[in-house]
Order: C-alpha cells, then structure tokens, then sequence
C-alpha cells in the first residue's frame, strides 16, 4: 500500500506531543485528522501541514462529548476512506489530594483520560480491522508509580493502561494491534495548565524526540513504546521497590501548586 493512502486519527493535536506527532506523521505521508478542543490552535496546526505539502483536516471538539466518537470517524471515512491508525493521546490532569477531588473532577479525569479513549476505540474498531490498523494509548508512568496531588489522574491513567492490555489481547484475532506508549516527563503545558509547578528532579524531554519514537512504534506495530527509556525504567524499579520507593516518591515528586 502506497504510503499516502495511510490515514492516521490524532486527538489532543493542538499542542505537545500530539502536534509534534502530527507533523511527523505528515512528513512521513500519513493523511491526518486532528482532533482538539482548541479550534484556533488546531487550524494552525492543519495549515503548517498543508503548507508542507501534507494532507490533514481539523476536527474541532471535545472527546469526552457523547457524539464525538462516531463524528471523528465519521469525519476520517468521508474524507479519506480509511482508518490506519488511532492515537488517543487527549489527556489533563488535576491537582489535589485524592479524597479531596469533587465526584465533577474525578468523572471528567475518568471520562477523559480512560472513557473517552475507549468510546474511541470501539467506534473506530470496525474500520480499524478494514485496513489491519492500530490503536495507540497514551499513558503515563503515575499509572503504575502514583504521584502525590496528582488527584484522580493516576488513577485513570492506570486504568487506560490497563484497558490496553485488555484491548492488546482482545482484537489481534481481528488483526487490529494496539500499543501503550509510556511518554515519561514531557515539555508540554501539562503541567501549567492545572496549575503546578513541575519537577526539577527529572529533566523534561522534547515533544518532538518522543513523538518520534512513538512513530517508530507505530511502524512496528509495537506493544509498548516508551518515550523516555530511562525514565520507564526508574518507574518501573519504583513500583519493584514499593512501599520502599514511597518516601522517594513523596519527598521529591509531590506537586505543588504555582504561586502566579
């Protein structure tokens, strides 16, 4: 198959890794449907690409909206024919304590960050086992080494990973692959959009280095990619250790809130 008839579905493609991803994938002759809630923000993204010679279109919206499933699909059919790929990379935390999250923030960190990538998934799994495509999940290392005053985000993200095990073993037999990617500490505004301050014990990684990876993994149709290796790798001697590995964890990656 000619690499420009491969259409790839972006969500959270305004900014961070989602845009990095988007540019990346154009270049390599994806078709993209971005999908963000910032419509400005989403149409300069659309236009660069153009400008490059790539082919995307924007999609305005919310993920977590009930009808916003099947209109990405929908879109992505009528415009191109096809699914090859879906990234459900939309995601946001909270800051808090757990027990102090109101039910409103803990359903939109859930709705958000684990339910709506699945609504996602199933609407797309049909068009998705046309084209023997692929399902991407992003992650993150609090789901399996909790941050403190991170509110409900750990707790949904664990889930989301979770759901793509689940998912992994379900739909091979359809010949549709999924892979969790486990970005690490990123440079995007994750952290200035609720509000915190980030941490200084680990170095942020560019955008575009982890997008690139998760482009590679999406090529080999990969279980798991992970952004940051080293960083994956500490997660994991984190959540090993245990009990052991929580005075660590709550003495140096406990969020604070920015004073501004």
């Amino acid at each position: 198959m000619p690499k420009h008839e491969r259409v790839m579905v972006v969500t959270g493609a305004s900014s961070g890794i989602g845009a990095a991803l988007a540019r990346l994938a154009a270049d390599e002759d994806f078709r993209l449907v971005a999908v963000a809630r910032r419509a400005p923000r989403l149409e300069r993204l659309v236009d660069s690409i153009r400008a490059g010679g790539g082919e995307a279109l924007a999609l305005p919206g919310d993920v977590t909206a009930a009808a916003m499933p099947d209109r990405i699909v929908t879109t992505a059919l009528e415009a191109y024919g096809r699914i090859d790929v879906v990234v459900n990379n939309a995601g946001a935390g909270t800051f808090g304590l757990l027990l102090e999250q109101s039910d409103a923030e803990i359903d939109a960190q859930w709705q958000l960050n684990a339910a709506a990538p699945l609504r996602i998934a199933r609407a797309a799994a049909g068009a998705l086992e046309a084209t023997h495509g692929q399902l991407v999940f992003l992650g993150s290392g609090a789901a399996r080494v909790p941050l403190p005053r991170y509110g409900a985000y750990a707790a949904a993200k664990a889930a989301l990973r979770a759901s793509a095990i689940q998912l992994r073993r379900e739909l091979r037999k359809r010949g549709i692959s999924v892979t969790y990617v486990d970005p690490g500490l990123v440079d995007t505004e994750f952290h200035s959009s609720i509000g915190i301050v980030r941490s200084n014990e680990v170095r942020a990684a560019d955008p575009a280095r982890v997008a690139r990876r998760i482009l590679r993994g999406i090529k080999r149709r990969a279980a798991v990619v992970n952004g940051v290796p080293w960083q994956t790798a500490g997660t994991a001697l984190g959540e090993w250790f245990g009990t052991l590995a929580d005075p660590v964890v709550v003495a140096r990656f406990s969020a604070r809130r920015n004073p501004s």
